[in-house]
């Protein structure tokens, strides 16, 4: 898939020398060597020899030349500044497990098979000591990209196979590949994933600055504590709280979480818990495998109940919450109505702790068992014929509304995810029929929020198949991108008209302490989906989606609206910053919101003050910045995430600080960046772009599909179209 459109090779009269040879595989594969040495970045990453011949004299050895001048310089200061993952040679060291007598049992398998992966070889609490001479550091990738070449791994083969066929790829290319220092753990992150595409793009907006150290390795060192949740070894399962405690969790759940998140019903669940005590406080306890669903439902809402009462994780909540994952193996053996409300309870814990990895697998386990179940469509429950009364007709309707509820739920939560994330979705809107359960209310509130948060849901859904391509043989053009932007946009914001006035997203908010954070979490919600939708104008130089909007939305009622959608999501980040302040001020701190939309909102406000140096918010957008950062640094250590990935935080925190802070350093920047001009519909003072522009709106959509390596091509044609089209500041030659 050729990303450099061909009219603009005519702008450069002349290429720079080939400075050396492809190597072989990736001359066999169609791929762009960076001819590395002692091994090219596409060998490293797949574990294969590095190997170039001369052409010129088949069976001799080719000649690579290393980079010079300044632009080899500046690769050297780089990598000695930048945190780089670690890999075991193959040394007589590293192929002896470590001595452990978790690991021992492995070592005929290793024998057998070759050095087992670091992950089995050291425990996750060892530390790598930084001068083992048994550990080499990887090579990086060319000083365009600022990211670890070894680290940012991405579907290259697929975009080989695009460049050598002229059929279109039937595979997804958006994917990106990410690892920590050890190469063990490893996940796959889509395209729509915006924390790690912000950050790539600022990595590569400030990729000729000796001063700014990339962040995007630092958020990969995140990856550990998002996929796991280390559990003891279980010796036994954890006593139920006394009564009076437990009645304390379960009335905080309801009251506070089961309005937004309904997966129970109440007096059913109360009703479980006295059997559940009654049956656990026999000797011995005389539990079956029908009572373990229910059981891990009831150590969930502990979990939930007592982390929501103090408003922090609480070491009750983590044992309860252990315990609920210690019946996992009952919930996946058992697959029916019950572990499904209990596997949405752990996705929801989890996701809470901000555990994204692992609450996506066990929110997928919960939709595949209530897919299995039909859960996802409306099936009436048969009455008896007896029920003349319409008391067991009433009771067939509680239970439709319930199952109603939990379906609704699950589809809530894998919309959201799936919007932060970019991974695939279980869940196809054309096989659901289930219908609407009736409004949720309580004596704190009036208004409905699980309901309008199922609408909003849809919302992502469209949203989703907008930034995704729904059609992955079709993608949508910039014209259809554009209209359905717009459209998107305008949902959303009727979405919102609905509200009352006192709790209407992007609005202050004026409502009781009792439901502000009921209220906060749709309204954050609410902005993270606008943010995600405006998201091509974070990362697209201004003047150019400015000109297509001119030309495509002409005559539409959202084309003034697209003008402002870089002030857009920095709005919307800023309302976020706002409404968390205001909820910590007025009301007790709420575990169903994450530090998720905290960090999005730094980065929308970094880029936009990046790309607006002209600004006159920019100071006070620099100090919420900075006190948000530093409250997320202090989230995230609190909760158990790596050092590093905070540390990572926090050098991006000093990192736009000082960029910001310089106004006369960005005002060059925005200067030298014609890519850059804010003008209604301008593109380039230097050349005329109107040739080009069929080329560039081609390239375009794949700013929403591909990966940020696809732009970091070291060569000119590549420059012209990043500084046109990613607004990326020209390259030094």
């Amino acid at each position: 898939m050729a990303l450099v459109p061909r009219s603009i090779s005519t702008v450069s009269s002349s290429k720079r020398p080939r400075q050396a040879i492809a190597c072989e595989w990736c001359r066999s594969h169609k791929l762009k060597c960076d001819t590395q040495h002692p091994a090219c970045r596409n060998c490293q990453l797949r574990g294969v020899t590095c190997v170039t011949t001369n052409l010129r004299r088949l069976g001799a050895e080719a000649r690579r030349i290393e980079p010079l001048g300044r632009r080899g310089s500046r690769q050297s200061r780089r990598q000695n500044s930048i945190p780089q993952p670690l890999s075991f040679t193959e040394s007589p060291q590293s192929r002896q497990p470590y001595p452990s007598s978790q690991v021992r049992p492995s070592a005929e398998l290793e024998a057998d098979r070759g050095p087992l992966p670091p992950i089995f070889a050291l425990p996750f609490d060892q530390t790598i000591p930084q001068n083992d001479p048994d550990v080499t550091l990887p090579v990086h990738l060319s000083p365009r990209s600022g990211t670890p070449g070894s680290t940012e791994l991405s579907a290259r083969t697929n975009r080989a196979s695009s460049r050598s066929s002229f059929q279109p790829s039937t595979t997804a290319s958006n994917l990106t590949l990410v690892t920590d220092r050890s190469y063990s753990r490893r996940q796959v992150i889509g395209s729509g994933s915006s924390q790690y595409v912000l950050v790539q793009w600022l990595d590569m907006f400030f990729a000729n600055h000796d001063t700014w150290a990339p962040i995007f390795p630092y958020f990969q060192q995140g990856l550990a504590y998002s996929l796991e949740m280390p559990l003891p070894f279980p010796m036994s399962l954890p006593q139920l709280p006394p009564q009076e405690t437990m009645q304390t969790y379960i009335s905080t759940y309801f009251t506070r979480i089961h309005p937004i998140f309904p997966v129970l019903d109440e007096d059913s669940f109360r009703t479980s818990q006295y059997r559940l005590r009654e049956k656990l406080e026999q000797n011995p306890p005389t539990l079956g495998s029908q009572d373990y669903p229910a059981l891990a439902c009831a150590y969930a809402v502990f979990s939930a109940g007592a982390d929501e009462a103090d408003g922090l994780m609480t070491q009750a909540g983590t044992q309860f919450l252990e315990g609920a994952y210690f019946l996992y193996a009952h919930l996946v053996a058992i697959p029916y109505f019950t572990s499904v409300q209990a596997l949405l309870l752990l996705t929801m814990i989890l996701r809470n702790r901000n555990k994204d990895g692992a609450s996506w697998g066990t929110l997928g386990q919960a939709i595949r068992i209530a897919q299995s179940i039909g859960l996802h469509r409306h099936v009436q429950t048969p009455a008896s014929p007896s029920s003349i009364s319409g008391g067991t007709a009433s009771h067939s309707s509680q239970v439709e509304d319930l199952h109603s509820r939990i379906w609704w739920a699950a589809y809530i939560l894998e919309r959201t995810m799936e919007l932060e994330t970019g991974r695939p979705s279980a869940i196809r809107d054309d096989e659901c029929d289930q219908i609407l359960p009736n409004p949720i209310t309580s004596g704190n509130c009036d208004f409905d929020y699980f309901g309008a948060s199922i609408r909003l849901s849809r919302i992502q859904t469209r949203a989703i198949n907008l930034l995704y391509g729904g059609n992955k043989h079709q993608r949508k053009n910039t014209k259809e991108l554009l209209i359905e932007m717009g459209r998107i946009d305008r949902a959303l914001v009727d979405w919102a008209d609905d509200f009352p006035r006192s709790i209407r997203p992007g609005h202050d908010l004026h409502c009781g302490a009792e439901e502000l954070h009921l209220a906060t979490y749709l309204t954050l919600h609410y902005h993270q989906t606008m943010i995600a939708l405006h998201r091509p104008a974070l990362m697209s130089a201004l003047g150019f989606l400015r000109s297509r909007i001119n030309e495509y939305c002409a005559g539409t009622p959202w084309k003034d609206r697209l003008h402002f959608s870089l002030c857009i999501g920095a709005a919307s980040a800023r309302a976020i910053m706002k409404a968390l302040n205001d909820l910590w001020m007025y009301a007790n701190p709420s575990r169903i919101i994450t530090v998720n939309q905290t960090l999005l909102a730094i980065l929308v406000l970094g880029i936009y003050a990046t790309k607006i140096p002209m600004s006159k918010m920019n100071s006070s957008d620099l100090a919420l910045l900075v006190t948000f950062a530093e409250q997320a640094e202090k989230d995230f250590i609190s909760m158990g995430q790596d050092a590093e990935f905070s540390r990572g935080l926090a050098i991006l925190r000093d990192q736009l600080s000082e960029h910001i802070s310089s106004a006369g350093q960005f005002s060059a920047i925005a200067s030298c960046n014609n890519g850059l001009d804010i003008s209604m519909g301008a593109t380039s003072a230097e050349i005329d772009l109107d040739a080009y522009m069929t080329s560039l709106d081609e390239s375009w959509p794949l700013l929403w599909t591909e990966d940020f390596s696809t732009f970091l091509a070291n060569d000119s044609e590549q420059d012209m179209l990043n500084m046109y089209l990613l607004g990326l500041p020209r390259q030094e030659k």
